[in-house]
């Protein structure tokens, strides 16, 4: 079964959070966040956004949206305030569990590795989204908006795709993801240039087995795959396309899970966070963005 993330975006829409040298909190965090989000597109995980948007949601609001889904994790990013410099994370100052504090300790590790910021300290702190969470939580202040030296790397699109990368590599260690989709396919490129259907499948670490072949053509729309030569060069071309499996034949999948990521591997369907978007769309679904109701609706409407 897929690892679920809530990434949640602090503040938002009427709550700008801190503002100073020009910035604002709420947007410096979605984007952050959108960062991560893309990091981890290529790893075996279920990413669930509480916002993708400028958009104010409660504390409560955030952490039902974690709840909900029933996360294995739930990261809170937000900017600090006050004067001061450097990063600083946070876990629940009450009682919490051993995963909760491998958590603080594998994601505060890596964020301090190479973003060059003074050490504020593992923390604890009775911050509501940590409070009311139900799974390993934290919450982590990146920097100061009012001390220039911060706020000038705020400012730094390359110092916060640093930060996000470090906020993954971090999440990655403590749910022990692994890459690719969590699928029948791939989402490794191959550098294989040969014209064996086989060998393609084989260098981006897929089933190459008949029966695999046999269900990945069925989503392509090849219709009654017997594994010719023909069917095999016509799978091989929508393969390398990157080609969208189609949906017309209602697949049979898990049945029970409430994940669309864990449905999507039941019917070796590629479940990265594009193809998710690409079914949305054929779907009837407007800008998909991977939020919790989005999903559902996805999940919901490709079981007919």
């Amino acid at each position: 079964m897929a690892k679920k993330v809530v990434l949640d975006a602090g503040h938002g829409g009427s709550d700008q959070g801190a503002t100073a040298s020009g910035l604002q909190e709420k947007h410096l965090t979605l984007d952050i966040a959108k960062r991560i989000q893309n990091k981890l597109e290529k790893y075996e995980v279920e990413v669930i956004m509480t916002r993708t948007a400028d958009k104010y949601l409660s504390l409560t609001e955030r952490t039902n949206i974690a709840n909900k889904a029933n996360a294995d994790a739930f990261v809170s990013v937000h900017i600090n305030t006050g004067g001061g410099t450097g990063f600083e994370s946070y876990i629940f100052n009450g009682a919490v569990s051993n995963k909760t504090h491998n958590l603080q300790s594998d994601m505060h590790s890596n964020i301090m590795k190479q973003i060059g910021v003074a050490d504020r300290g593992k923390k604890r702190a009775n911050f509501a989204v940590l409070r009311q969470t139900q799974m390993s939580a934290i919450l982590t202040e990146n920097l100061f908006i009012d001390r220039n030296e911060d706020a000038v790397k705020l400012k730094d699109s390359k110092f916060l795709d640093k930060i996000a990368q470090r906020h993954a590599d971090g999440i990655v260690k403590f749910l022990g993801l692994k890459k690719g989709s969590a699928n029948g396919e791939s989402n490794e490129t191959s550098s294989y240039k040969g014209n064996s259907l086989v060998d393609y499948l084989k260098s981006t670490g897929v089933d190459s087995s008949f029966s695999n072949r046999k269900k990945l053509a069925a989503q392509h729309g090849i219709s009654n795959y017997r594994g010719t030569a023909a069917q095999n060069t016509q799978l091989l071309n929508k393969l390398r396309a990157g080609a969208a499996p189609k949906t017309n034949t209602k697949p049979k999948g898990d049945k029970k899970t409430n994940s669309i990521v864990d449905y999507l591997k039941s019917i070796h369907v590629d479940s990265s966070f594009a193809n998710r978007q690409k079914l949305a769309e054929r779907y009837g679904i407007k800008n998909y963005r991977g939020t919790a109701s989005q999903n559902t609706a996805l999940l919901q409407k490709m079981r007919g």
